[in-house]
């Protein structure tokens, strides 16, 4: 157990303790600095750009009576009782009172020196979070100071809570910082201030200093709710500084992928005119515009480094196809590489079947080969023998040599790390390779024109003819008797069902019903019909199989987890239940929607919940009122943002601190002219803006 800034913390110390910042923090510049990399930072910018998780209010005291659960808040009042009781537990309970009310403070983790000095009739001031217990109101190892005499003033600022960082906690941290503002604020440690004022001055008029300062200490009067949503001017001048050097990041990606020398490919209308006839359906114009563009790029000595986006269906591995023939009529060598084994099965039946004309190997790399079984894959790889190859991410293992890599096709490519990726690309031999970034899940345009503006752009927004609408319905868990009626009649009618769980087990942490539980309800539900279970720990050769049964109809219902999201292609599958639908995002919902309607016959998905929150409800409701992808992912970029969408807010290969492209969108608009006026008054600073955010990250784009 720590004591920090006096307040008892109640936690067990660490068994190893991380380097301890100095009881007196140095206050000359050279031995700060000495301090803080001691400490683990690498400078002062490393110090100071660590930025606050969240913010807490101490600068006000909330009456204990006025307080309501979930509340963070700091309360003060007189000890009543303190005692140590076992139900059934050791604990430590004190109760204090404030005159309009009274609430207990909770350990589970103390010492008896806590117990000696929580004396009755001593004032004690703690912060945490209202619950009500079992004895009412109570904070659980909250926060507290005890005082004997006068009490000190309140914080003047809101407390910045930061994320722990080698072993050094939030309060120490807070401590380094306040120096170094401190410092600064006494022109004894610089930070230069990159930007012009002319550049921020419209819309947040404050420097640097003034916006760090801004973040790390949020003075009195501001909502730390408010603060979390980063609209203040501080904020938003820090926010524009990060958008601003990903944007001059972009730039920089984009000349070096100019510089670069591919191997030009030769695409002879003749030939591509009788393959195109092989293929059993006409392009879409979507299609004929996507592979213009894609075919304009391969035959060029600079490298293509494009994206091309396609709702669910939409025909994007027809155009992977053709820049598959594009490849292999180059004697030349192509790898897919997938995020699923599932979708590596799926592409390599699909290519296999509209490239045999050609009477090019297509290889599948799968993880579990024979040794004898990768040697046949291997060496004609090396050997730089025409093909085309599918694996997952043991496509960049150090083993994987390719004699002629000419093209690389990455499928869901914000399923992979960008160290995955760039290990793909660099197995070029000696050129780059072309790569083609595909992906089925809809990018908002605000997301796509920022984080993807150093690539070439295609979207398929079109459906192959002949494609039938799917109905949505929203159904609540009591009402799971109905379904069952109603799956009947469907099966009757010949319909194949998928029916899709969050997890597989009733014994798995997450809630949400489980693909096992529903296997066995279904198989009484539905006598007489035939029901499959497919899961994530089946193995990859009877995944197949029970996909090829479903396919074929010895399966009349799917029961099955989010393995399917991707990469299953069943035109005869008209109906989707996903049981659940509560716990899933709304573009997983989207592309789970995607598997059925996928034939001539029209779809039916029904989303079954069992507790709905604002979010939860606002998504199944966009779900029902549409079916077009790119409209579904702007909703779901307002619902939750980019972070949320892409996970740890890092999309593209670069990471946002700060920024949030739909809550700073009006910045976005800005950047342009920003970045050219700085690159003209001062180009040396370039450099040292992409340095400050983004790091060693600048490569990653490149991926």
């Amino acid at each position: 157990m720590r004591r920090r800034n006096g307040i008892e913390s109640g936690v067990e110390a660490d068994r190893h303790e991380p380097p301890r910042i100095r009881q007196r923090i140095p206050r000359d510049r050279e031995s700060f600095l000495a301090e803080i990399v001691r400490l683990g930072f690498r400078g002062i910018e490393d110090l100071l750009f660590d930025l606050p998780l969240r913010y807490e209010d101490e600068t006000r005291v909330i009456p204990i009576g006025a307080l309501v659960p979930g509340q963070a808040a700091l309360v003060q009042g007189t000890v009543e009782l303190t005692d140590i009781r076992y139900t059934p537990r050791r604990q430590l309970l004190c109760r204090i009172a404030d005159g309009s009310g009274h609430l207990h403070l909770r350990f589970f983790h103390f010492y008896n020196s806590q117990y000696t000095g929580l004396k009755r009739g001593l004032i004690v001031r703690a912060y945490g979070i209202l619950r009500d217990g079992g004895l009412g109101r109570e904070f659980i190892h909250p926060r507290y100071r005890v005082f004997k005499g006068s009490l000190p003033p309140l914080k003047p600022c809101l407390t910045a809570v930061y994320a722990k960082r080698a072993g050094l906690g939030s309060r120490p941290q807070e401590q380094l910082i306040a120096a170094a503002l401190d410092l600064m604020a006494h022109n004894r440690l610089e930070l230069t201030d990159l930007l012009p004022p002319a550049l921020t001055r419209p819309w947040a008029s404050c420097s640097l200093f003034e916006a760090l300062r801004g973040v790390h200490q949020p003075p009195a009067g501001l909502h730390a709710e408010a603060l979390g949503k980063w609209l203040a001017p501080f904020q938003r001048r820090l926010a524009f500084e990060e958008l601003l050097a990903h944007a001059l990041s972009v730039q920089k990606i984009r000349m070096d992928w100019e510089g670069a020398q591919s191997q030009p490919l030769t695409i002879h209308a003749k030939p591509l005119e009788h393959f195109l006839e092989t293929l059993p359906w006409r392009l879409t114009r979507a299609q004929q515009r996507a592979w213009h563009e894609i075919a304009s790029d391969l035959v060029r000595t600079k490298p293509m480094l494009r994206l091309l986006q396609g709702d669910v269906g939409s025909g994007k591995t027809l155009v992977a196809i053709l820049t598959a023939w594009a490849t292999l009529t180059n004697q030349g060598q192509l790898a897919v590489m997938a995020p699923t084994e599932l979708l590596v099965e799926q592409h390599h039946a699909t290519f296999q079947r509209f490239l045999a004309p050609l009477c090019q190997p297509v290889l599948k790399l799968a993880s579990r080969s024979s040794r004898s079984q990768r040697r046949s894959i291997l060496e004609p790889l090396a050997a730089g023998t025409p093909c085309v190859v599918l694996g997952t991410q043991n496509l960049f293992q150090r083993e994987v040599a390719f004699g002629r890599l000419l093209t690389v096709i990455i499928d869901e490519q914000h399923r992979f790390g960008v160290e995955q990726r760039l290990d793909l690309v660099n197995k070029g031999s000696g050129l780059r390779p072309h790569q083609l970034i595909m992906t089925a899940t809809p990018i908002p345009r605000t997301l796509a024109m920022s984080l993807y503006a150093g690539l070439d752009q295609s979207r398929l927004d079109e459906l192959p003819p002949g494609r039938q609408g799917i109905t949505t319905t929203i159904f609540p868990a009591e009402r799971r008797t109905e379904i069952m009626h109603r799956l009947r009649a469907l099966c009757e009618a010949g319909q194949r069902i998928f029916w899709v769980c969050p997890k597989i087990e009733e014994n798995e942490g997450s809630g949400g019903r489980a693909a096992e539980t529903a296997f066995d309800e279904l198989r009484k539900a539905l006598p007489g019909f035939p029901v499959g279970l497919l899961h994530g720990r089946i193995g990859g050769a009877e995944r197949q199989q029970l996909i090829d049964g479903f396919r074929e109809g010895r399966f009349q219902v799917l029961v099955t987890t989010t393995i399917v999201e991707v990469g299953v292609d069943i035109p005869e599958a008209t109906v989707m239940v996903i049981d659940g639908a509560e716990r899933l995002g709304l573009l997983q919902l989207h592309q789970l929607r995607g598997r059925i309607g996928r034939g001539s016959h029209s779809g039916q998905c029904l989303l079954i919940y069992e507790n709905l929150t604002p979010d939860a409800r606002s998504r199944l409701e966009v779900l029902r009122q549409s079916s077009d992808g790119f409209w579904i992912a702007e909703r779901d970029l307002e619902i939750r943002g980019p972070g949320e969408i892409w996970g740890a807010r890092q999309s593209g290969g670069l990471t946002f601190r700060i920024a949030e492209l739909y809550r700073d969108r009006d910045l976005l608009a800005l950047l342009p002219e920003a970045a050219r006026r700085l690159a003209d008054e001062n180009p040396q600073a370039v450099d040292s803006l992409v340095e400050r955010w983004l790091g060693g990250d600048l490569r990653f784009g490149s991926a």
